[in-house]
């Protein structure tokens, strides 16, 4: 873990002096705008060269990619002031804004994909979440959103209960970690577990490839919404740009871009929720989680 972090501050430091080279907001030479690892497709070719485009254009001063950056080397840039915009998950959000002064601009949303944790059984006999004590339960991995800290909380919130007491067998019979969405999903339904929790999105693509048949697994309960990446954008640009950047990427429309980068043509980009932020910290203090 030491030698990851060190790597990581050797790669932000040339990153950060690579970034000083270039253009920044502050002598107009252009907005420079990384593309995180994570990124996607986008990162070249026409789809992501005409957002690019229609973002400089907009803006009115040019948009400077940069390209294979780290989520924590991007923060460590905008914190140094050599870095604009970048792309993140919701937990990037929070690191980033404990390091600096942030902004989220606008975050993914999809009408036909609800991004949330759903409890599901196939056991005649459990109707409610209420209805799982002294039942087994699978969750995916320790480290999983979906699977394991919106279910845990959402279960330590309804049984007034800490994640230790429910880990030892304060709810559940046995507590499992399945490994992946498609093996507690397959657990249920031959029933290696009484319960499970999974991804919402999981659950419905396992359905539409006919592996599982819908009738065969009941949803008991939910979460709360899991907030969708997006981008963010450093508090030190004016508060004109920030705004010009925002109604820029939530106006974009080209169908093509999103079916590219996020597998869907009806994903677009809307302002973010400032609810579904409020419910994840209550969760990271609940939960003690290590954003890094």
């Amino acid at each position: 873990m030491v030698f990851v972090k060190l790597l990581i501050m050797a790669v932000g430091m040339i990153f950060l002096a690579a970034c000083g080279r270039g253009g920044t907001t502050g002598d107009s030479q252009g907005l420079r705008m990384a593309l995180l690892i994570d990124d996607g497709s986008p990162q070249s070719g026409i789809l992501f060269e005409d957002f690019r485009a229609g973002l400089e254009a907009h803006i009115g001063m040019p948009v400077i990619p940069i390209e294979g950056v780290p989520h924590l080397v991007g923060i460590e840039a905008m914190r140094a002031g050599n870095l604009d915009v970048m792309w993140g998950p919701p937990f990037t959000y929070l690191l980033a804004r404990q390091a600096t002064d942030v902004v989220r601009l606008a975050v993914t949303e999809n009408p036909d994909a609800v991004n949330k944790t759903v409890f599901i059984t196939s056991r005649d006999d459990i109707h409610s979440l209420h209805d799982l004590h002294g039942r087994s339960f699978a969750f995916i991995t320790a480290a999983s959103t979906s699977g394991f800290l919106y279910p845990m909380y959402e279960l330590m919130t309804l049984f007034n209960m800490s994640r230790d007491e429910i880990m030892a067998g304060g709810l559940f019979s046995t507590v499992a970690f399945s490994g992946s969405q498609d093996a507690s999903i397959m657990g249920v339904v031959h029933g290696d577990f009484d319960a499970a929790a999974v991804g919402n999105l999981n659950l419905q693509s396992i359905i539409a490839s006919g592996l599982v048949d819908a009738n065969n697994i009941r949803i008991i309960g939910s979460t709360e919404i899991i907030p969708f990446p997006g981008y963010i954008a450093a508090g030190h640009l004016p508060n004109e740009i920030i705004e010009k950047i925002r109604e820029f990427i939530i106006s974009y429309d080209n169908e093509e871009y999103f079916a590219e980068r996020f597998g869907d043509a009806n994903t677009r980009f809307v302002e973010p929720d400032v609810n579904s932020i409020l419910h994840l910290e209550s969760m990271v203090r609940a939960l003690d989680i290590d954003l890094e």
